[in-house]
């Protein structure tokens, strides 16, 4: 709690932090993200950033998830079903990782040129395509291919588009992961699958009301998450599954307050624990 407390008084102090120093990590920024397109030309973009990401979650299959040493095959899963592997932790999860790739993967089309809406519908499209992808090689896998997974992907590349295409509806809402790793989980590599250490959460923000924008209400936003514990091998806690209700600091709009563009970006789509009061709205 102690370092919680710490983080939040260096953030909220960089809100008095001089313009010459955010204009210049602004700038910084900038010049990094322009690095990494590679390319302008919007079409060039679109076939190397598939590539890439394609490739990377190729190498991390096989490195950590063992795709290729079965046969291809299906495996129906449960969904939240106290008796599941992950407790549903691994549908929210999914759904979760579609809707952040493919908003990195919009945002990165926008910058070479494309629409707020063309380059959403990208996004969109390639985040479902990669974990297609993905779900074809935990087929050749012990996980196999899970039409469970497959739906809550399309429903996290499908919001990724309606949220962002539509700027009124995303300056009220984000999709969030909060994530503390564990600490046995960590000697393993693979903190993709590290649920117990994860939630997943859809915040309400009052600063989406015009009215409010400026106001100390802004500040204040309302949070629908899940998490599930005790499911993973190395986990010693008693399962549990918990849908919870929380009321917290908006630290996405003290950031957009901040004019620090990698902060926005970050509370948009990462919560920090201990910001927020959370209540069980169903737990077992």
């Amino acid at each position: 709690m102690f370092i919680k407390s710490i983080f939040l008084i260096l953030f909220v102090m960089l809100q008095t932090s001089s313009a010459d120093w955010i204009a210049n990590t602004n700038e910084t920024a900038k010049t990094v993200n322009d690095y990494t397109l590679l390319t302008k030309n919007p079409v060039m973009g679109a076939v190397i950033d598939n590539i890439a990401v394609d490739a990377m979650i190729a190498a991390w299959g096989y490195k950590y998830w063992k795709w290729g040493k079965r046969s291809f095959h299906f495996q129906k899963e449960p969904w939240f079903e106290k008796n599941s592997q992950t407790g549903g932790s691994d549908k929210t999860g999914h759904f979760y990782m579609t809707y952040l790739l493919s908003r990195v993967l919009a945002s990165r089309m926008q910058d070479r040129g494309w629409s707020l809406k063309k380059s959403s519908l990208f996004g969109a499209l390639s985040g479902m395509l990669s974990m297609t992808l993905l779900e074809v090689g935990d087929g050749t896998s012990n996980y196999g291919f899970s039409k469970e997974d497959l739906a809550a992907d399309a429903v996290g590349a499908a919001l990724s588009y309606f949220i962002r295409a539509y700027p009124r509806v995303d300056n009220f809402i984000d999709i969030r992961l909060e994530y503390l790793p564990t600490s046995d989980y960590l000697k393993g590599g693979d903190n993709t699958t590290d649920y117990s250490g994860m939630k997943h959460l859809v915040a309400f923000k009052m600063a989406g009301f015009e009215s409010l924008r400026h106001s100390y209400w802004s500040l204040l936003e309302f949070q629908v998450g899940y998490y599930a514990r005790g499911y993973r091998s190395f986990d010693t806690q008693p399962r549990s599954q918990h849908l919870y209700a929380g009321v917290g600091i908006s630290l996405a709009n003290l950031a957009r307050r901040t004019n620090i563009n990698v902060l926005k970006n970050l509370f948009e789509f990462y919560q920090p624990g201990h910001t927020y009061v959370e209540k069980d709205l169903w737990s077992r």
